[in-house]
């Protein structure tokens, strides 16, 4: 009984760590990342990560990781580093708002 008790949790360890690991190789999808979750991004700061999160309120979903060479502060430098991490899905039924 404690023997198969010990496997289940070590079962459920490992499946938590690779849903988790799983979770990180897909990378943070641009429109739906909050602002906190954007700061953390290499190559992107507190101030970048406001400036993505309002120009995507402003102007509606990103089409493409290229687009956030237009957001406000955003250099090349940052920018190639944030895409090693970044991805950008669209939201089903969403729209611009340009």
């Amino acid at each position: 009984m404690k023997a198969s008790l010990l496997s289940a949790l070590a079962l459920a360890l490992c499946l938590s760590f690779s849903s988790a690991a799983l979770a990180s190789d897909e990378g943070i999808n641009v429109n739906t990342a909050t602002q906190e979750e954007l700061a953390s991004v290499p190559g992107l700061n507190a101030d970048l990560a406001k400036a993505i999160v309002e120009y995507r309120s402003d102007m509606g979903d990103f089409m493409s990781i290229d687009e956030l060479a237009d957001v406000p502060g955003m250099n090349k430098d940052a920018l190639e580093q944030a895409k090693q991490v970044l991805r950008v899905d669209a939201i089903s039924g969403a729209e611009c708002n340009c």
